[in-house]
C-alpha cells in the first residue's frame, strides 16, 4: 500500500513515496547514511522489525522504490511461513550495484524474484528509469519509463478502484499547475474528506500513511538529498529529517551480492 511519483528533467530527478502500512506494524527508523555491500554510500529509512527498506538513493544518483503488489491468493499479512524472503532486502542490495547500468544488470542477472511475494520496483537515474513488475507466475517484466512524470500506486484493499482514483487525482494535480509545499508535491498530502481510504495520504481503521520519503538528485549541484516526513498529515510541510551526499564518480559493478 504505497504511492510513488517520479519526475525527471533539467538535470534533476525527484522521487517521492508515501509508505502506507498497518497500524500494528513496528515503528519506522528515520533515514541514515549507510555503506553499500560493495562500497559507496546510500541513504534510506528502515523497517525496525526486519531491517529492510522500501526506498533509497545512493551516491551514484540511483533511486529505488518498492511497492507491494497484491495478486489473487496472496496474503496481505506478513509472511510467517518462511516461504518468502522479505522484500525490504531488495533495495539495499540493488543500491550496491552502482549506477543505473549496474542496477539493470543486477536485476537481470542476480535478483531471484521467485524468493519474494509480488512487487513493483521503480529504479531511476538522471538519464534513465525502469519499472520491474513481479506478479507471481507472470513476469518479471522490465519496462523503460520515458515520461516526465511517473505515478505508481498499490493498495491491498479495493486495489483497482483505489489506483484509478489516485490516477485521476494525480492528473488533476498536474492540470492545476503541480503545486508544491517546498519540495513536497501537494499531491502526496492529499487526504480528501470522504475519500481518506483512497487518498495518497491514506487513512483507514487498520492502516495509514506512516511516512513520506523523497530523494532528489541534482546534477548541477553535484549532490543527492533525502527528505523524510514522519507521520504526515494534510498540514505537513517541513521534513523531520534531511540527509545529503555528494554525487560520486560513476561506479558500475558487474555483480552485486
Amino acid at each position: 500500500m504505497c504511492t510513488v511519483t517520479i519526475s525527471r528533467g533539467n538535470g534533476a530527478l525527484v522521487a517521492t513515496m508515501n509508505r502506507d502500512e498497518a497500524l500494528t506494524r513496528a515503528p519506522e527508523l528515520r533515514p541514515e547514511i549507510a555503506e553499500g555491500v560493495n562500497g559507496g554510500l546510500w541513504m534510506g529509512p528502515r523497517d525496525s522489525e526486519r531491517g529492510g527498506t522500501w526506498m533509497g538513493v545512493n551516491d551514484q544518483g540511483l533511486v529505488a522504490c518498492l511497492l507491494n503488489a497484491y495478486q489473487p491468493g496472496e496474503s496481505l499479512l506478513p509472511d510467517t511461513t518462511g516461504r518468502f524472503r522479505t522484500r525490504g532486502e531488495i533495495i539495499p542490495a540493488l543500491l550496491s550495484a552502482g549506477d543505473t547500468s549496474g542496477a539493470l544488470r543486477w536485476l537481470q542477472d542476480e535478483l531471484d524474484v521467485r524468493a519474494y511475494p509480488s512487487f513493483t520496483l521503480l529504479v531511476a537515474g538522471l538519464d534513465s528509469a525502469v519499472s520491474m513488475e513481479w506478479l507471481g507466475e507472470h513476469g518479471p517484466a522490465i519496462t523503460k519509463l520515458t515520461d516526465e512524470w511517473v505515478l505508481r500506486s498499490s493498495s491491498g484493499w479495493d486495489s483497482l478502484d483505489v489506483r484509478r482514483w489516485r490516477e485521476q487525482q494525480f492528473a488533476q494535480w498536474r492540470e492545476s499547475g503541480e503545486p508544491h509545499f517546498g519540495t513536497l508535491p501537494s499531491f502526496h498530502v492529499l487526504q480528501e474528506p470522504g475519500h481518506e481510504d483512497r487518498s495518497p495520504l491514506m487513512k483507514r481503521l487498520w492502516a495509514a500513511t506512516r511516512s513520506i520519503t523523497q530523494a532528489r538528485v541534482l546534477r548541477g549541484a553535484g549532490r543527492v538529498e533525502l527528505r523524510y516526513w514522519a507521520e504526515p498529515t494534510p498540514d505537513t510541510r517541513e521534513p523531520a529529517t534531511h540527509c545529503t551526499l555528494r554525487l560520486a564518480p560513476a561506479r558500475t559493478l558487474a555483480k552485486a551480492h
